[in-house]
């Protein structure tokens, strides 16, 4: 190929603001939107984003907290300066393997935060130009889930193995490559593509060695196979490996296509049948025929088999749902396909999942605060709960076990209101050193930065229900289903349950789900029993809770939410029945069959904000109004609620009434007429074991739900569930999707809808706008933006031009056009043809067709002489 640079240009953005950031937090002081009333949000948070992404810099990079950087450090100093990693995990050497195997030594995530720096702060060259040092003191390690050594069934059915895991350190490896290559040493970024990228080993039990490069094996989707005593046993690949592994390897073949142009690298064409015809044919031209070209991806290239990985996520999304400790990696994997993959169909389709995670994961927080079921890792303190079964794990802090996507989309959102609340610094309780609009960092350096440097931006319409609390009145279902096709395809979609949110301004309903089985089959290859710390893979359920939007209440912790029902993680033995079912929400209602009140309801009791009325077994709590003032009846223009609680035979429901001034539908409702109104409808309520019953809530939404604890609804000792829906008329944005009555399908409801299979619509009730995610069609992704903007791959929509290429042309990166006509003549109407650094003097005939040329590198010299 004409050049060895990727086909990548970084934008520089103008230089951020010298923040006052320090090592144990993100500081955002200077760049967040208001608490409230921020005029044209999205816009202002766009514009912050540079200052979001500087401020991320200036912690993880630590050049501003350090006065010792020098050219020439060996490894121990490049080690002490967080350049290298040198992790522990079980305070063992996470990289010392043993069994003769050498020790790994991996770039850190500091080492692309000291890359980008310079861009935003214009200093820090010193700093950068260290991190070639480490590149080339470091050396490839093991990818996936086992290490060298134990192959033995006997030694792997003890858990007396080694991890892999290098995959996860080549994914901020990649940006260093792409992002940053002129930034490194030749030396450096030779090293860093043909050795850290293209040797990371993929090894397993049974499985012919690999490495991160070339073409995919026929064992691509498993962690191991071994055949003990003559049983053969699959051991499969988890998810997150598979998607990260699958793209390290599309990505560096790219780079190393530039250099070497072997149909190896070659991700559309690179199947195994593919390059054993090739091979044929060079040994034996007169016998085997050449390998006809083809346009599409070839079925167990690379491109193809990341393309079917992509279909399947907007088919069912993920086997690892809501994984506390892997959704970081494989959106990691994601982004770096958006950001650097090639071929246009990848890149679609990446562009596609982000903005289908996106919208999910608005849906499921409130101020970005998340508590939903999740699998793997159910182990503490992600899944802390009391003896009761109510939740005690953090909702906003990792520190806490909380999700860990909060900090990303602070970044990508802006939306950081609930960082506003005062936080000690680490071992440091004096008041006066507390600090606000901060987050702490996490605990190895950063793992934030790979999604703070992309190209990914959130859609206007998704980014406006992050931002624009009015807009946040939705009723959402997404509900996962077995695939018995996939059972060794990144891990195992063998779940079937649901994810049910009911959004206002005000608070956020989310039901807690149901328990599931494993994610990936934690049983030995031997004697078939479970082994080492299994239950970690299963899928568990968590309370059904209510969230107040952070203003008078700055709730970071589970335990300080309305809880209904309760944790479950596994199934009974003997009566097969699971612990739990909660899936008691509808639009401002809950149900459970147990009720935990948080601090803050209780510090009402005998106050005029909290009514008892005994003969009626309703509770009414008046938090219309910030807590510290006086009681008023009148909605105000901030966040706040009524609720009414019912409790009997020990069953508990809540409605809710969203009292915030800038809701529409309010209806200037105060206290007492909530009451009134409250009492009026539901006179002869009353709550029976395993009985249905029908409610109607203020705005005129008609259901019924039953609630049981002696086990004789789907197979759970206990649940809620909430059924037979009727939409009022007060809100139709309630009624969108049917939430309340479908619940076959993938997604449903206000924001998000599964058209066909993999077909997912985003849509903005307020603003009027929708998406339309399309990946039916494997070869084919189609997008269609709020605006109604067509991008479509795999039809000629993107070709590429490189005036010195001498083989086939069929107008992709690897086999690319060498004339302008050819270019011109292939390219779809509207469509983009990308020009690889060269100089024609051939002349432009294009016959009428409207077309982008773009060069991605510049030095592009067309009609020279």
């Amino acid at each position: 190929m004409s050049t060895h640079h990727p086909y990548y240009r970084k934008l520089i953005p103008k230089p951020g603001k010298k923040f006052a950031g320090e090592s144990s937090r993100v500081d955002f002081s200077q760049a967040h939107l208001a608490s409230f009333d921020e005029v044209d949000a999205v816009a202002k948070a766009n514009a912050q984003f540079d200052d979001r992404v500087a401020a991320v810099l200036r912690t993880y990079a630590g050049i501003d907290h350090s006065d010792w950087w020098w050219p020439g450090m060996d490894l121990p100093n490049l080690i002490t300066a967080g350049l290298i990693d040198n992790d522990t995990k079980n305070n063992e050497k996470y990289y010392e393997y043993g069994d003769g195997a050498p020790p790994v030594r991996s770039p850190s995530k500091k080492c692309l935060a000291v890359l980008a720096y310079p861009d935003f702060f214009g200093s820090g060259q010193v700093a950068q130009s260290i991190v070639s040092e480490a590149i080339l003191a470091s050396n490839p390690g093991w990818c996936g889930t086992f290490g060298p050594g134990g192959d033995g069934a006997l030694r792997i059915a003890s858990k007396q193995v080694t991890e892999g895991n290098y995959d996860m350190a080549q994914m901020h490896l990649l940006p260093m490559a792409y992002r940053h290559y002129d930034d490194l040493t030749p030396e450096a970024r030779e090293y860093l593509i043909t050795s850290l990228l293209a040797r990371g080993v993929v090894h397993g039990p049974g499985n012919d060695d690999s490495y991160t490069s070339g073409f995919f094996l026929g064992t691509w989707s498993r962690a191991g196979f071994i055949s003990p005593a003559g049983l053969q046993k699959t051991i499969g690949e988890t998810e997150n490996h598979i998607l990260m592994i699958m793209t390290v390897r599309y990505l560096t073949n790219q780079l190393l296509y530039q250099r070497t142009p072997d149909v190896s690298y070659d991700n559309r064409r690179n199947s195994q049948s593919e390059i054993a015809l090739a091979a044929l044919h060079a040994s034996m031209p007169s016998l085997y025929p050449p390998v006809a070209p083809h346009k599409a991806p070839t079925p167990g290239s690379c491109a193809f088999l990341l393309l079917d990985l992509m279909q399947r996520i907007l088919r069912d999304d993920f086997s690892e749902y809501n994984a506390k400790g892997y959704q970081q990696e494989t959106r990691w994997a994601l982004v770096n396909l958006y950001n650097y993959a090639y071929d246009h169909e990848v890149r679609l389709a990446a562009k596609m999942v982000l903005d289908y995670l996106s919208a999910r994961f608005v849906v499921s927080t409130n101020d970005l605060r998340r508590i939903v079921p999740f699998r793997r890792r159910n182990e503490d303190p992600k899944n802390a709960h009391n003896d009761g079964g109510f939740m005690q794990c953090g909702i906003l802090d990792w520190q806490d076990g909380s999700d860990p996507m909060g900090p990303t989309f602070a970044v990508l959102a802006g939306n950081v209101r609930a960082y506003e609340a005062q936080h000690p610094p680490p071992q440091d309780p004096d008041p006066a050193h507390y600090w606000t609009w901060g987050i702490r960092a996490d605990h190895d350096g950063g793992d934030v930065v790979v999604d703070a440097l992309s190209d990914y931006r959130l859609p206007p319409s998704i980014h406006d229900l992050f931002v624009n609390d009015s807009h946040r009145r939705f009723y959402q279902r997404l509900h996962r289903t077995v695939r018995d096709d996939e059972t060794e395809v990144g891990g195992h979609r063998n779940a079937d349950n649901m994810e049910i949110n009911a959004g206002s301004p005000s608070y956020l309903i989310t039901a807690g789900g149901a328990p599931a089985t494993y994610a990936i089959d934690p049983h030995d290859p031997v004697f078939n029993l479970p082994r080492g710390e299994y239950e970690q893979q299963r899928g568990v359920a968590v309370t059904t809770t209510f969230m107040p939007t952070t203003f008078d209440l700055k709730i970071i912790n589970a335990y300080a939410l309305i809880q209904f029902s309760s944790f479950s993680d596994s199934t009974d033995p003997f009566t097969r029945l699971s612990g739990a079912w909660n899936y008691g929400v509808a639009p401002d209602f809950a149900c459970g069959h147990q009720i935990h009140l948080p601090d803050w309801v209780i510090r009402l009791r005998g106050t005029p904000r909290y009514m008892y009325v005994p003969e009626r077994n309703f509770t009414f709590i008046d938090c219309g109004t910030p807590l510290s003032f006086a009681p008023i009846n009148k909605p105000t223009d901030r966040p706040g609620f009524f609720l009414a609680i019912y409790q009997e035979n020990g069953f508990a429901l809540l409605e809710a009434f969203d009292t915030w001034g800038k809701w529409l539908y309010r209806d200037h409702m105060t206290f007492a007429d909530f009451q009134a109104d409250v009492l009026k409808r539901t006179n002869g309520l009353s709550l029976r074991n395993n009985v249905e019953t029908h409610y109607r809530t203020w705005n005129g939404n008609e259901f019924d739900f039953v609630m049981w604890n002696d086990g004789l609804r789907h197979g759970a000792v206990a649940g809620a569930e909430v059924m037979n829906f009727k939409y009022g008329d007060r809100d139709l944005r309630d009624a969108f999707g049917d939430a309340g009555n479908v619940s076959n399908k993938f997604l449903n409801g206000t924001v998000m809808n599964s058209k066909n299979d993999a077909v997912v619509e985003i849509t903005n009730q307020d603003l009027g706008t929708k998406i339309t995610l399309d990946m039916s069609d494997l070869l084919h992704p189609k997008r269609i933006s709020e605006t109604g903007e067509l991008e479509q791959a795999g039809f000629d929509n993107e070709v590429w031009l490189d005036f010195d290429w001498k083989g086939l042309s069929q107008g992709d990166a690897c086999q690319p056009f060498n004339t302008i006509a050819g270019a011109a003549a292939a390219v779809a109407e509207n469509g983009v043809v990308k020009i690889i650094p060269g100089q024609s003097n051939e002349r432009i005939t294009f016959g009428g067709k409207r077309m982008k040329l773009i060069a991605p590198l510049g030095s592009v010299t067309i009609g020279s002489a």
